[in-house]
């Protein structure tokens, strides 16, 4: 006879088997399992992002593993080492950097490597050498050098292609290294040493900041160079780890093929080694390297420095710094150069410092504060008491609102309001509150801080605007011209926070806001570089300078823009197929009152002024200048097609790199049979010291993209759940005999 029972949740039919112990652990996983699941889809999102991936495929010093998707397996990268030499002469540096290729493999290798330079360098020599065998590069327009490249390439012979993505940021590719072969890539540059507050400096950047990529994602065309490596050039379907996007169509380009991997001294990822040949042509009181340990050595007023390590990590920028002896600082100096018949100059001159007479005007101060992702770690520790320096420097008349921003802005205050006790406080806490996270979505921040009108009071103010961010923005263009168009009446300055910002964007921001721009590298900077800088912005020292030369003559930047205290006046200029015989005024109002200073300019090449004296390089700091005016043109709605002939004309006459050309250096024979592959080795740049790591940048939503990613598994696992939970019981038949 058979027997009907019913079966209740939890309860054991009736003529079964006692209860195991088993049965109530299998209750507690079920319990347990969203907990499970959650902490499961975390490992899977941090295993999966690119930062993670790449960094557990690292096996030692200097070594690195790259994902082969053909292989699917990890196998050893093309590495790669910096030699760093630099002869300073006055106020010019030509700059050689030297890297050098190694395939530890046993496979024909492409390696493709991302890299900065200074934002206002003059690249116009690259080598590469092969063993014994050295090949020169050319500059050629763009297309045609890389058409130039591709056809090298595939035709088996040694190649390389230096292309400009950003002013600051630039990519090399080495075609056909053989298996255990070195290749070495040298570039030859120009840069003009800063002087500022009584000291000179070269800052030299090592190492890049991932650029946040605005915008709404979209799949990039197909490139030509592609099909025949697709299985190995790119990361996330593309050429870097980021998409274009509508605001970004170079996306891909400017951001590497891996994501930047951290590194240390005392086991380099990509190790580096210095020297420096300092000639400053007077005598110094003090000469360092702000961020490295160095060994320092003089013979007469000539200055060697090495490393004292020997190479060093390159997560940080290098800065070289050097003050003059107490009076002995120039008050004016002409470097000259001839280049082929031709005669260039670079004009410096340093009003002197006086007191501005009369009443300070109360100023209107909007800080804005950048607290995206890419500020973890020691950047907002840095931004934080920047702000908060800058807080404690305001006066009874002033007012002020503070702005942060990362994937969206904020601000304390729906105005600017005036200095009290009370407000004070409240920003200090609002300071304090501030964490990094998020993306970098700059644009309405500067709207909001440039567009905030004060009230209706009929006070006189200066209205400044002190923006503190690392930069790490792939839509520089449309901000620089959003500044222009919102500017008006406010000054814009720029703090650059963190070992490595993207200098190129803060100099050119505060140039198109009329103001300037520091850095702060390190939380001991931040006392000094911040009340400098107060210190100058209080107004204007010398405003509608103009320079008269004796005849006429091409001079860049063609407006010369005011100057801050301790800032020198630069132009750089071609005089023609002769030097000019006479004098150069520079004249203006200083400090309120009418200035004026004449400089002496030889006549013949021969004569010898001690206010004049011949530099290599000046030449091509004046094309480069020139240049940049010419970019520049962009900003005032030019046609592009106006600007890119004019552009190029100058980068191929002084052969230079621009958005519009590039280097190319090929060797004749043939290395590599066509016929063998030939896989492309991106080889990774090193994490910018004390940045905390950097989760995928995704477009629009930034480092917020993992959380919503995460977030909305978890609620389709609990929606699940409630399901299942909430259907009606169901009888269980159980036969019994």
């Amino acid at each position: 006879m058979q027997q009907l029972t019913m079966n209740i949740s939890g309860a054991a039919p009736v003529g079964a088997a006692p209860d195991l112990p088993g049965r109530g652990g299998l209750w507690f996983c079920f319990r347990a399992l969203p907990t499970a699941v959650s902490g499961v889809l975390v490992l899977l999102l941090i295993l999966a992002s690119p930062a993670r991936s790449e960094a557990q495929a690292e096996t030692g010093a200097g070594e690195m593993r790259w994902f082969d998707p053909a292989t699917a397996s990890y196998s050893a990268a093309v590495t790669q080492h910096s030699q760093l030499n630099l002869r300073v002469a006055g106020m010019v540096a030509v700059v050689t950097l030297e890297q050098t290729f190694n395939n530890t493999t046993g496979e024909w290798r492409e390696g493709i490597y991302s890299f900065p330079l200074p934002p206002d360098a003059a690249v116009r020599r690259l080598e590469m050498q092969v063993g014994e065998r050295l090949v020169v590069g050319k500059v050629r327009e763009r297309e045609q050098a890389k058409a130039l490249y591709q056809e090298a390439r595939a035709a088996g012979k040694k190649a390389a292609l230096v292309e400009q993505q950003r002013p600051n940021l630039f990519t090399n590719r080495i075609a056909n290294i053989a298996p255990d072969e070195t290749v070495t890539v040298r570039l030859e540059y120009v840069q003009q040493a800063r002087y500022d507050g009584g000291e000179f400096a070269l800052s030299i950047p090592t190492t890049l900041t991932p650029r946040y990529i605005p915008g709404i994602s979209r799949r990039p065309e197909p490139r030509a160079e592609e099909p025949a490596l697709a299985p190995a050039l790119s990361v996330n379907g593309y050429l870097g780890w980021a998409a274009p996007t509508d605001q970004v169509p170079d996306a891909d380009a400017i951001t590497p093929r891996l994501y930047p991997q951290p590194g240390s001294d005392s086991a380099p990822l990509n190790p580096l080694a210095v020297e420096v040949e300092l000639d400053a042509g007077m005598p110094l009181a003090e000469v360092q390297a702000l961020y490295h340990e160095v060994a320092l050595s003089r013979d007469g007023e000539r200055y060697r420095m090495t490393l004292a390590r020997g190479v060093t990590e390159m997560d940080r920028d290098f800065e070289l710094r050097w003050r003059p002896v107490t009076g002995t600082a120039p008050r004016a100096a002409l470097f000259t150069e001839a280049v082929d018949g031709q005669y260039y100059g670079l004009l410096m001159v340093l009003p002197p410092d006086i007191e501005r007479p009369g009443e300070v005007l109360p100023r209107e101060q909007v800080f804005v504060i950048d607290t995206s992702g890419s500020m973890g770690g020691v950047s907002i520790e840095q931004a934080r008491q920047s702000l908060a320096l800058a807080l404690r420097q305001l006066r009874p008349g002033d007012t002020f609102n503070v702005i942060a921003f990362d994937s969206s802005t904020r601000a304390l205050f729906n105005q600017p309001v005036p200095a009290t006790r009370h407000n004070l406080a409240r920003a200090g806490e609002f300071v304090r509150q501030l964490h990094a996270s998020g993306g970098t979505e700059m644009m309405p921040a500067l709207a909001r801080a440039l567009d905030t009108q004060a009230g209706e009071e009929e006070v006189r103010r200066l209205r400044q605007v002190i923006f503190i961010t690392d930069g790490a923005v792939g839509n520089e263009q449309a901000l620089f011209e959003a500044i222009e168009q919102r500017l008006g009446d406010s000054r814009l300055f720029t703090v650059g926070i963190g070992s490595a910002p993207n200098q190129w964007f803060m100099r050119k921001a505060a140039e198109a806001g009329r103001g300037f721009s520091v850095q702060v590298s390190r939380v001991e900077d931040v006392s000094a570089r911040m009340g400098a800088l107060f210190e100058r912005i209080s107004a204007p020292l010398a405003s509608e300078l103009r320079v008269a030369w004796p005849q006429a003559v091409e001079a860049w930047p063609a407006r010369v823009p005011d100057l801050y205290r301790g800032e020198p006046l630069v132009q750089a200029v071609h005089f023609g197929a002769a030097l000019p015989a006479g004098e150069v005024a520079v004249s203006g109002e200083l400090a309120g009152r009418p200035w004026r200073q004449r400089i002496a300019v030889p006549g013949q090449p021969g004569l010898a002024r001690p206010d004049t004296a011949q530099h290599e390089g000046v030449a091509s700091l004046w094309a480069r200048r020139k240049i940049a005016g010419l970019l520049a043109l962009r900003s005032a709605s030019t046609p592009e097609e106006e600007i890119r002939p004019r552009v190029l004309e100058v980068a191929l006459a002084h052969q230079l790199l621009s958005p519009y050309t590039s280097f190319v250096a090929i060797e004749e024979r043939v290395s590599r049979d066509p016929r063998a592959p030939l896989r492309a080795s991106p080889v990774p740049n090193t994490r910018p010291r004390g940045q905390s790591p950097q989760p995928y940048a995704y477009p629009n939503t930034a480092t917020t993209g993992p959380a919503k990613a995460f977030l909305g598994c978890l609620a389709l696992f609990v929606a699940l759940l409630v399901h299942v939970m909430r259907r009606p019981e169901e009888d269980r038949v159980v036969e019994k005999s």
